[in-house]
């Protein structure tokens, strides 16, 4: 028989094996992708993944392969190898390399940004993020004439539409500049209605591409809580693109490191600080140089 050590310790395991629970499915899983363009390997055997409510970042040098993981991801590009599945919390799972991209933006629920601003700048700031709520007013419509008598629910889901709009406009601070054209607005402030306008679409992930590029402190720090708040109160996944270390590492829960296409670090952000690899990329170093940059440059 066993002595009582030895069932006390039996118990403690199987009570710890009971509570522990299962990992929880990826949002997004991206799986062995490979992007070749003729004879260059943009990306390169590339596997990660991104949990709801998580803010992932993906950095590394200038032409590391960033942009073209998001345009396969988001269907701009079909992947010459892999899979990238978006699984929702319905369980609802999606093979995104296999999908066209308007398909990904409505069925699969993935909204980006792009790194140059892409506003209607003709349009009022109310007006693009009425416009982001195309689909679903068209439907509401019947898709016909319906709509502009104002017949069946088109009145009820145009007043959501537009309530929808004020809260995002007034999370941005631009409700009082609902009516002037989106063109007028500082280029901080067409940053963050870009930012609105994607989640006007309810997305379950976002891709930002590079959302901090050309701001400054303030209005980075601005950007900062904003994305904070999307990730905390609206519980939609951010993916994004930022050359701003800052940026990346105050609001990051996870970081990706990219090289010429291949993946050479991926953990927290106190990890990949410490990474020498990427310490290496950035510096423009082998990994046995670093720590002679880094005393050159005084890290």
């Amino acid at each position: 028989m066993r002595d009582s050590a030895e069932i006390a310790a039996a118990k403690a395991a199987a009570t710890t094996a009971e509570t522990v629970a299962p990992p929880a499915t990826p949002l997004l899983k991206v799986e062995h992708v490979t992007m070749r363009f003729g004879g260059l390997t943009a990306v390169n055997d590339l596997s990660f993944e991104a949990h709801k409510g998580d803010i992932t970042a993906l950095i590394g040098p200038n032409g590391a392969g960033k942009t073209t993981v998001f345009n396969c991801i988001t269907g701009f590009y079909k992947p010459t190898e892999g899979m990238i599945t978006l699984t929702q919390e319905n369980g609802d799972a999606y093979l995104l390399e296999r999908m066209p991209d308007f398909r990904i933006a409505w069925k699969a629920r993935v909204a980006r940004t792009f790194q140059n601003i892409r506003l209607f700048g003709g349009m009022t700031v109310l007006e693009n993020l009425l416009v982001a709520q195309h689909n679903p007013l068209m439907r509401a419509s019947g898709f016909t004439f319906l709509g502009v008598l104002g017949i069946g629910g088109y009145k009820a889901r145009e007043r959501e539409a537009i309530d929808k709009a004020r809260f995002w406009l007034d999370k941005i601070n631009l409700l009082d500049r609902a009516d002037d054209p989106a063109a007028d607005l500082p280029y901080g402030d067409q940053r963050r209605l870009e930012i609105a306008r994607a989640m006007c679409t309810d997305p379950v992930l976002l891709c930002l591409d590079e959302p901090a590029a050309g701001l400054n402190p303030r209005e980075s720090l601005d950007l900062n809580r904003l994305l904070l708040s999307i990730r905390e109160e609206i519980g939609t996944a951010l993916l994004l693109i930022e050359h701003d270390m800052s940026v990346v590492m105050e609001i990051s829960d996870h970081v990706v490191v990219l090289d010429y296409g291949t993946k050479i670090a991926d953990g927290t952000p106190p990890q990949i600080q410490e990474d020498p690899r990427v310490i290496a990329a950035y510096l423009g170093v082998d990994d046995d140089e670093v720590e002679q940059a880094e005393a050159e440059v005084g890290l």
